[in-house]
C-alpha cells in the first residue's frame, strides 16, 4: 500500500516526525511489556535526567530538557505513584521541592541501562547508516527499514535475558 503522506512533502514533515515519534514510542513500550519491566517510555527523559543529575527541582529538570514546568510535574506525579522517585523540601529554601530516585527507582534505572543501550545501538544503526542527504529521505528510509523488521524485533533480539 502506498504511503500517502510522501506525495505532501516537506508540508506533511511534522505529520509524518509525529508518525515516526508514536511509533518509536509504541515499539519502545513493546520491548518493556516482552521484557517484563514496568516503565512508560514517555518518562525516560526525565527519569534519566534525575538518575544522571541524582537531585533536582522541577524548574531545573524544566530548563534542562526544554519542557514546559507542568509537563515535568505531571511526569514526575506519574513517577511518584509509581515510587520511582522521591521528592525533598530543599536545605537552603525549604519552598523548593528536590526530587531524586528511590530504592526502586534506582534498581529500575539498573535494568532499563543495558535496555536502552541495545535502543540506542539501533536507533544509530537508522540514523546514521544512511546515504539519504535530507531530511525527508532520511525519515523515509527509517520508515521503510522499520516496516521490514519492527524496532521492538530488532531490539528484542539483541537483548540477552
Amino acid at each position: 500500500m502506498k504511503d500517502s503522506l510522501l506525495q505532501y512533502q516537506e508540508l506533511a514533515l511534522g505529520s509524518r516526525l509525529k508518525r515516526l515519534s508514536d511509533y518509536l514510542m509504541k515499539e519502545v513500550a513493546i520491548i518493556y511489556k516482552a521484557l517484563s519491566i514496568d516503565f512508560d517510555p514517555y518518562h525516560m527523559p526525565i527519569f534519566k535526567l534525575i538518575g544522571e543529575q541524582k537531585e533536582l527541582t522541577i524548574g531545573e529538570i524544566s530548563e534542562l530538557l526544554n519542557v514546559t514546568q507542568p509537563a515535568v510535574t505531571q511526569y514526575i506525579n506519574s513517577l511518584e505513584q509509581k515510587k520511582m522517585i522521591q521528592r525533598k523540601i530543599g536545605k537552603n529554601d525549604r519552598r523548593k521541592k528536590k526530587v531524586n530516585l528511590s530504592h526502586l527507582g534506582n534498581k529500575m534505572l539498573v535494568e532499563l541501562k543495558p535496555i536502552w543501550k541495545v535502543i540506542d545501538s539501533e536507533l544509530k544503526l537508522l540514523t546514521h547508516n544512511s546515504s539519504h542527504e535530507t531530511l525527508l529521505e532520511h525519515v523515509t528510509y527509517i520508515e521503510d527499514e522499520t516496516r521490514e523488521e519492527s524496532l521492538s524485533k530488532r531490539i528484542l533480539s539483541k537483548i540477552k535475558r
